[in-house]
């Protein structure tokens, strides 16, 4: 079975970094587009930004674990667990480690990590636990465990260095990533 490009001739590179890394890729034209998961300080004023949405946290465990099965989990109740993370900076380590301390949590992260599929390896071996989007877990197949007091969510943006992107292959891609129904921050 042959698979036809929906937008052939345009090539799309993907780059994994921190958020103030994208920011600087975004402004210096290295790059068209970026998801960002910003802090709380928002987005730089020559930064504009195309769509918004809410992902919801989970802890995410290994299948035997005592919180497996848990279905909910207060903060307080994981104070002896070891965590795996992401590097520091990353969106979701910037959340993360945002909600343990409004909880008084003081983690101890037995492995920092950079990949996603990492990240869930080591948790699945039992290294650590992690609080990750609620989709990472599920499509991991990983159990998902409500976290409560509060309850964790981050905002994603996609960013962009203009009102619309300067590039066409840029404002189609942005088309088709959003469509008509996007968000808008």
């Amino acid at each position: 079975m042959r698979v036809e490009p929906r937008m052939p001739g345009v090539q799309i590179s993907l780059r994994e970094a921190t958020t103030p890394e994208l920011v600087a890729g975004v402004r210096a034209g290295e790059l068209d587009l970026a998801h960002l998961a910003p802090d709380t300080t928002g987005l730089p004023a020559d930064i504009t930004a195309f769509a918004s949405w809410r992902e919801d946290l989970v802890l995410i465990t290994a299948p035997g674990h005592r919180l497996a099965t848990a279905g909910r989990t207060l903060i307080r109740d994981l104070a002896d667990e070891p965590f795996v993370d992401f590097r520091a900076g990353t969106g979701l380590e910037t959340a993360v480690r945002r909600l343990a301390a409004h909880c008084g949590l003081e983690r101890r992260i037995t492995c920092d990590v950079t990949q996603i599929r990492l990240l869930v390896d080591l948790v699945r071996a039992g290294i650590g636990v992690a609080i990750v989007p609620r989709r990472i877990g599920e499509d991991a197949g990983l159990p998902c465990v409500a976290i409560r007091q509060p309850e964790p969510g981050r905002s994603v943006l996609l960013v962009g260095r203009a009102p619309r992107p300067r590039n066409p292959a840029a404002e189609a891609l942005l088309g088709r990533l959003g469509g008509e129904d996007r968000a808008t921050a």
